[in-house]
């Protein structure tokens, strides 16, 4: 029976929800990297894992894999989960994983989007029925092997099932951080959900899609894109909110999504720029390489905003989350051109 590998993340902290809400916005190819003291391993797994990198076990070597969030609860001083909490978010495929020391790291290429139905068949339910992230002593687990479920989207999907996360699997009282007793904390999260479709190079009238290139680095894999040297390219930007209403958008409708880049490397050509003003929106961003081939750089997407709305002493208070996305990039030579 074919396996699986399910990394989750949690609600514990905005920097675990913010994980998730990458594992959605990066492009096909780009690696993401999850990492996980040995104690949240299920034990199996941990025992697969080298403590060197560029040691992958060939039962692992390609692995696919499911990123996974769930909301959990901290009462008493435990994180208690609620029954059928766990939320099947982005698909790909592990690239290396290894021990340094106590910590594990995986780095995965993420893929297809989650394929959302509804009833008994959804892929929450199945995941939920199906594969259990407590260990034998009772004890939470946050990585494991488990059989596979059919839970992909497929390639030609990711638009309509990003969107579809966001309408019917995002649950907002779910995508907190609470914790209730002597010391309270309740922070909730408004999400710009955010999907970088992909770099594509101007040829004529066409748009033409880059593949990201995998820079097997031992120790440290990573994707990125062959850019040439006097060309312009295109960053497709989509968001889609769950919010319907401008008061409720997050930030309000003030806060921006913006392209970073090293200006002797890459030229604008018009705004690269835009306010989180729509329920969804879809831009294309437009650079010229304006470096020679051989230069490194990166495409950055962030978000401007003014972060948080407290109340009640810091408390009780709302916080925008959005993901900040690198793209990695290198400047390459155009191909020769031959005479006719």
């Amino acid at each position: 029976m074919p396996s699986c590998l399910y990394l989750a993340s949690s609600s514990a902290s905005r920097e675990y929800v913010v994980d998730c809400l990458e594992a959605l916005a990066l492009p096909r190819g780009m690696i993401h990297h999850f990492r996980y003291r040995r104690g949240l391993l299920d034990q199996r797994l941990a025992s697969l894992l080298s403590d060197q990198p560029g040691h992958l076990r060939p039962e692992l070597k390609d692995l696919a894999v499911v990123v996974v969030y769930f909301y959990q609860e901290q009462s008493g001083g435990e994180w208690k989960v609620q029954e059928g909490a766990y939320v099947p978010v982005r698909c790909g495929r592990l690239i290396e994983a290894y021990f340094d020391g106590e910590v594990a790291h995986f780095y995965f290429a993420v893929g297809d989007y989650v394929k959302e139905t509804k009833g008994d068949f959804s892929a929450r339910v199945l995941l939920n029925q199906d594969v259990s992230f407590v260990a034998d002593k009772k004890e939470r687990i946050f990585a494991l092997e488990a059989k596979a479920l059919p839970i992909s989207a497929g390639a030609n999907a990711d638009a309509s099932a990003f969107q579809n996360f966001v309408d019917a699997s995002y649950v907002p009282g779910e995508w907190r951080t609470r914790s209730v007793g002597v010391a309270p904390l309740d922070v909730t999260y408004d999400i710009v959900f955010l999907r970088i479709d992909g770099i594509f190079r101007e040829r004529g009238e066409h748009l033409e899609r880059l593949e990201a290139v995998l820079r097997g680095l031992i120790g440290n894999p990573l994707a990125e894109f062959e850019l040439e040297s006097g060309v312009t390219y295109h960053i497709k930007v989509i968001t889609h909110l769950h919010d319907k209403f401008p008061a409720l958008l997050p930030g309000q409708g003030r806060a921006r999504l913006k392209l970073a880049f090293d200006p002797e490397v890459l030229k604008a050509i018009g705004p690269t720029s835009f306010s989180i003003s729509s329920a969804y929106d879809l831009h294309y961003w437009s650079v010229l390489v304006a470096s020679p081939a051989g230069r490194r750089s990166v495409l950055s997407v962030v978000c401007e905003h003014n972060n948080s709305l407290a109340d009640g002493g810091g408390f009780l208070r709302r916080e925008l989350a959005c993901p900040e996305i690198s793209l990695p990039i290198s400047i390459v030579s155009p191909p020769s051109q031959t005479a006719a």
